[in-house]
């Protein structure tokens, strides 16, 4: 009984959950006080971003009447240059992605042939505040309205 009680003590072989169980203990326990440290940190950041965000303004102020985009449309006798003013103003007034809408449903018109005159009007005022602003590409708006000098 000796000899087995002897060996078993110098065995290495063993169960390793003990040690195991320790350790991952202890990751987890760093992992919860981490959290902590970091909750408060990234709370302090996101409130300090948010009253720094809140307090930028966004100008748009480089998007101005252009008159030669509404050129055509004087030349032909269909817009007034204050009625071209009073659209403009109206198209920049919209966010962009309704400026988006707007041109989609008014190049399906165009395409369809079913735009009236009014409705062109309005489109080049949201055409001309589209390419001010670079939310589409040039050569659409170019293709379509003529902004850039070619035009249909």
């Amino acid at each position: 009984m000796r000899t087995l009680i002897a060996k078993f003590c110098q065995s290495e072989d063993a169960a390793i959950t003990v040690d195991w169980t320790v350790l991952s203990a202890a990751a987890v326990g760093m992992a919860v006080a981490m959290t902590a440290v970091l909750t408060d940190a990234i709370s302090v950041l996101s409130s300090r971003l948010e009253a720094q965000m809140r307090t930028q303004q966004i100008s748009d102020a480089f998007v101005q009447f252009n008159g030669s985009h509404f050129e055509p449309l004087l030349e032909a006798g269909l817009v007034t240059e204050s009625e071209a003013q009073d659209l403009f103003v109206l198209a920049n007034t919209m966010m962009n992605q309704t400026v988006l809408d707007s041109l989609e449903a008014g190049i399906n018109a165009i395409n369809d042939g079913t735009i009236t005159e009014a409705e062109y009007a309005q489109l080049v005022a949201v055409a001309s505040v589209a390419y001010q602003r670079n939310i589409v590409d040039d050569a659409v708006l170019d293709h379509y309205f003529g902004l850039g000098g070619g035009g249909v």
